[in-house]
């Protein structure tokens, strides 16, 4: 009688990634966005420093800006003089993707160097030789204007976790445009018309008086609040 023959068994082929799929597949895998996770973080921070609406006292147009954009208290400690202006900067992309109900653009996407040397901001304060001038060519606190480069000094006005928030400080011939201007002339709110006589020539700022009819009649400055 023949001895049987006895064999060792067929090894398993396995794959050296078997045991990690077991062990992925009883474990839900979560991706986050950890730049995302930030933005929300520093987003509440800025709030927390946020006075309610109307606390502060400002022009209805530069109250909307605050809330918008996101400005700290801070940036309202000084007011500017002479002929000086500040500027609080923005993200330039305002149209890129934002966080879920806020307008607050993410940090990471805009390098503090180009913040400092400044693009696009809202106007925030003036000083009274600032505000003669600035007002007469159809600018109000509140709106969003473009900067030359370079031209301003950058200086802190709050820390948020040792990361410094910046005010832009210029004067008004440092401005270069005015994005809520050329808004309010592409709607038909304002326009520029030459108010002077046939012998000269008085570019001037007009506006529509509740109706169809258009003034240059001087308005209650924005610049004068309740509170002085």
């Amino acid at each position: 009688m023949t001895a049987p023959i006895y064999s060792f068994p067929e090894p398993e082929k396995k794959s050296a990634w078997t045991d990690k799929d077991q062990v992925l597949a009883k474990h839900e895998v979560v991706f986050r966005d950890t730049e995302r996770d930030a933005a929300i973080h520093r987003t509440k921070l800025i709030r927390e420093r946020m006075s309610p609406p109307g606390a502060l006292h400002l022009p209805e147009k530069l109250e909307a800006a605050r809330e918008k954009h996101g400005i700290p208290d801070g940036f309202f400690r000084v007011a500017a003089g002479f002929d000086r202006i500040f500027v609080f900067p923005i993200d330039p992309f305002d149209a890129d993707e934002k966080l879920p109900g806020s307008s607050l653009y993410r940090p990471e996407l805009t390098q503090q160097k180009d913040l400092q040397e400044g693009y696009r901001g809202v106007l925030i304060s003036a000083g009274l030789t600032a505000m003669d001038r600035l007002m007469s060519h159809g600018y109000e606190l509140g709106d969003i204007v473009m900067t030359n480069k370079n031209v301003p000094f950058a200086r802190r006005m709050e820390l948020l976790e040792g990361k410094p928030m910046f005010v832009l400080v210029m004067r008004d011939g440092d401005l270069a445009g005015n994005e809520t201007l050329q808004a309010d002339i592409l709607a038909g709110k304002r326009r520029v018309i030459d108010a002077g006589d046939p012998d000269e020539y008085e570019h001037q700022v007009s506006w529509r008086d509740g109706g169809n009819n258009w003034t240059t009649v001087k308005k209650q400055s924005v610049y004068v609040q309740d509170c002085w």
